[in-house]
């Protein structure tokens, strides 16, 4: 297994890369490409494009969970993506690989919208998504956990933001 961090909170000194609060890993295991998690902006394509990792070349778009330092990279793949379809130069169409409440609105008092800003029906418009609490092999060696419960009494409890369910938070 192959890991590259595109984005991460942490600049290494003299480096070339940009930084940002959020996460993004571009992952190669077993011949599949994997982008994990898509920091909030467009630092990651931007770093990828330093690092020589093509996007275009995807076969999963993992999404750990749903908070904004995470996902909303996501939108300007989805730019970066059609632009490049236009072009003709797409090598394949990702996956969307994610839990089942991920697209659902989120909402911190005081914050604002700390969710996704893309939803679940606008990406399928582009891309296949599978949503999962089960656990989902990605190949032999890597597996894509759904939902990890809590069940250690150092983890937080109460939740930190609402979520919108059926039009109630």
């Amino acid at each position: 297994m192959k890991l590259t961090i595109l984005t991460d909170n942490n600049q290494a000194p003299n480096s070339k890369l940009l930084f940002e609060h959020g996460l993004c890993f571009y992952i190669e295991e077993s011949g599949k490409k994997i982008l994990f998690d898509t920091g909030y902006s467009d630092i990651f394509i931007k770093n990828s494009e330093t690092l020589g990792v093509d996007l275009l070349d995807l076969d999963y778009i993992v999404l750990s969970h749903g908070h904004y330092d995470h996902t909303w990279g996501l939108a300007l793949y989805l730019s970066f993506y059609m632009n490049a379809l236009k072009k003709n130069i797409v090598k394949k169409k990702p996956v969307i690989l994610t839990h089942p409440s991920t697209f659902l609105e989120k909402y911190e008092e005081g914050v604002g919208e700390v969710g996704s800003i893309l939803t679940e029906e606008k990406l399928r418009k582009s891309f296949d998504v599978i949503l999962t609490d089960e656990p989902y092999n990605i190949t032999d060696n890597l597996v894509f956990l759904g939902e990890i419960p809590s069940l250690n009494g150092f983890e937080i409890k109460e939740p930190m933001d609402k979520v919108l369910v059926n039009g109630e938070y």
